[in-house]
């Protein structure tokens, strides 16, 4: 407990003063690991919420599963708002919450500390938690939930012994508000994952998205797509989509 209130402490000073600054910020040569940064202009991130005949325009960088899909009930897993409207209320227990404002700017936070226009919440408080969602819908802004892997810089998993291996690809955010997606090389488990993003880029937060069957991954503008990923399941079964563009 005393470690976590130190972590939230960390967290909130440095916010506050904007410590360090990303990898990325001087010249934006971004590694192979590395699909998209901030860096590369002015971007906004996005939901999509499927199926909705949305599709990607010459400003388009990069659209990449989301979080995660509920086989048993085809909708998404987790607490989901998309620009104030209630998507799903199956909230989970997870710690990682990533709310996107209304300018299209992602924000990682820990579920027991989330900041929506100057007031906290813990979501893991079922009080607190209808009280966020009420003000998330107020301000017209996005929420999703999945695992958090860094929370102020620190490992926020357990190394589990024989834990599943997969490609991974993450969210990751930076103390000067700076953001990009990463990826492993092969399978790996979430916690080496975390090391190894924790290693190579030292981000502030970093957030799990959805691999495995659903690894898809679209880069480029409309009419030079590249396809960057290994989707194993049909499209159809896709049920949500972040969407990196710049504005």
């Amino acid at each position: 407990m005393a470690l976590r209130l130190l972590q939230w402490s960390i967290c909130a000073v440095s916010l506050t003063l904007g410590l360090h600054t990303s990898a990325f910020a001087q010249d934006c040569t971004l590694p192979p690991s590395v699909l998209v940064h901030s860096c590369q202009g002015d971007l906004s991130v996005a939901l999509r919420v499927l199926p909705d005949g949305a599709q990607t325009g010459s400003d388009h960088m990069l659209t990449v599963t989301g979080t995660y899909s509920s086989g048993d009930r085809f909708g998404i897993e987790g607490l989901v708002i998309q620009a104030g409207k209630t998507v799903s209320r199956r909230y989970q227990n997870w710690d990682g919450v990533l709310v996107i404002d209304q300018n299209g700017t992602p924000i990682l936070s820990h579920a027991r500390n989330v900041s929506l226009d100057g007031e906290d919440f813990n979501l893991k408080e079922k009080p607190r938690r209808d009280d966020f969602i009420t003000k998330a819908k107020e301000l017209g802004v996005t929420v999703l939930q999945s695992h958090l892997l860094i929370f102020g810089g620190a490992l926020d998993l357990q190394d589990i012994e024989d834990a599943p291996s997969f490609k991974r690809r993450l969210l990751v955010t930076f103390q000067d508000g700076s953001f990009g997606i990463w990826e492993t090389g092969q399978s790996e488990t979430l916690y080496d994952a975390a090391r190894q993003v924790q290693d190579a880029l030292n981000p502030f937060m970093a957030l799990n998205l959805d691999m495995g069957a659903y690894d898809y991954c679209q880069s480029g503008p409309k009419g030079a797509e590249t396809d960057c990923g290994s989707l194993l399941v049909s499209a159809d079964k896709l049920t949500n989509l972040l969407v990196f563009t710049k504005r």
